[in-house]
């Protein structure tokens, strides 16, 4: 098999680049485009910006000031149900109670604390241990390098989400793309396990049109990820860049993830794959 163990993924400079084009994105906006709806249904463009800076300020506070935090992120094996109800609670008091900003406001406030996160990210020692990332491991702490990667994966998604809502497109090339998904990844060792297969089982995932490519293994007890891809694996599920952008940010209606997708191998099981992809990451009809 020409793949290796999956690799750390260094997003310190992105998370700058990505943050610096929100900022360029969100002064150009009218009036109108900040009240504009957004796929996030209780969320306006603004909201979705509200809702960016209370994680900077949450990170901020609760892993470089080791702030006890309210919410249970650090809490070790909550349900997934008990998981999102504390962060959904979170999210809607904090944006209903910051709504007052003034969009010059908010994007000042985003500035500063884009910067401050950056920062830290790039001081602390990537290989320390921090707190659980539940679609990852609900009870195993994860180093910073990959906490720095989730906070990029949560930005390029919400990014994405208000560049769609106001028709500007943008982020959707290999730079951007790519390590979003392959910290995406990470979570489909768990999230496929559910998902019956034979040992030696390969699931390969592949941009088309880049080149990159992630292979999730079925040993006898867990899935395990990979880097590349084998030459014959059990099942090949392809994603030009733009497709997976919109799948993997969740741009897309549950019944329109299947065409995004071109499917070889076993039938039964990409059928599976294919419909788990669209449960998880398709929003609602």
């Amino acid at each position: 098999m020409a793949i290796l163990l999956s690799a750390e993924v260094d997003v310190i400079d992105l998370l700058a680049e990505e943050r610096a084009q929100l900022l360029s994105l969100l002064t150009d906006l009218s009036t109108e485009e900040w009240a504009a709806a957004t796929e996030c249904p209780a969320w306006s463009v603004k909201g979705i910006a509200l809702h960016l800076l209370g994680d900077d300020i949450s990170l901020l506070s609760r892993q470089r000031d080791e702030e006890p935090s309210s919410v249970v992120v650090e809490a070790k094996g909550p349900t997934w149900a008990e998981l999102m109800a504390s962060l959904d609670h979170f999210n809607e008091q904090w944006v209903e109670t910051a709504i007052f900003l003034s969009p010059p406001l908010l994007t000042n406030l985003l500035r500063v604390m884009g910067d401050w996160t950056q920062q830290w990210y790039a001081s602390v020692d990537p290989n320390r241990l921090g707190e659980t990332i539940h679609w990852i491991s609900p009870i195993d702490s994860q180093p910073y390098w990959l906490l720095a990667a989730r906070e990029y994966l949560e930005r390029w998604i919400h990014h994405l989400q208000i560049r769609r809502a106001v028709d500007r497109p943008g982020l959707t090339g290999a730079r951007y793309v790519i390590p979003a998904i392959a910290i995406t990844m990470r979570g489909f060792p768990q999230g496929l396990a559910a998902i019956p297969a034979e040992p030696e089982t390969t699931v390969t995932f592949t941009i088309t049109d880049a080149d990159a490519s992630w292979t999730l293994q079925r040993t006898t007890d867990e899935w395990v990820l990979h880097d590349g891809a084998p030459t014959q694996p059990s099942v090949r599920l392809g994603f030009s860049l733009e497709s997976a952008a919109q799948v993997f940010s969740r741009g897309l209606l549950r019944s329109d993830v299947e065409r995004h997708v071109t499917v070889e191998g076993e039938t039964d099981l990409a059928d599976l794959l294919v419909a788990g992809l669209a449960a998880f990451f398709g929003r609602e009809e």
